[in-house]
C-alpha cells in the first residue's frame, strides 16, 4: 500500500520515482499506528523514504487505507525538514 500512496504522492509532486523522500505519517488508530511503526524498516524501502519523522511543508494528503484514517505528508530530501 506505501509504494501506491508514495507513488501517487510523488506524481502529484512531480517527483522521480527514484528521488529519496522524508514521509511523516498521523494514524487515527492506536493498534495500526504500532503495527505500522513495527514495520517502519519496509515502509521506508517501498517509500524509497530515508526518514519517518516530522515533515514541515511538504505535501499532504488524508488516506483511508481499510477503514482507518490517516494523513501523510511527503517532501523530497533535498527540500525537507526532519523535526523531532
Amino acid at each position: 500500500m506505501m509504494k501506491k500512496v508514495a507513488a501517487e504522492m510523488r506524481k502529484d509532486l512531480e517527483l522521480d520515482i527514484e528521488e529519496r523522500i522524508v514521509v511523516d505519517l498521523a494514524i487515527d488508530d492506536e493498534r495500526v499506528d504500532s503495527l505500522v511503526r513495527e514495520h517502519e524498516g519496509l515502509i521506508k524501502e517501498e517509500g524509497r523514504a530515508d526518514e519517518l519523522g516530522g515533515v514541515e511543508g511538504g505535501h499532504r494528503k488524508t488516506w483511508d487505507v481499510e477503514g482507518v484514517e490517516m494523513e501523510i505528508a511527503i517532501a523530497p530530501v533535498a527540500a525537507a525538514e526532519v523535526v523531532d
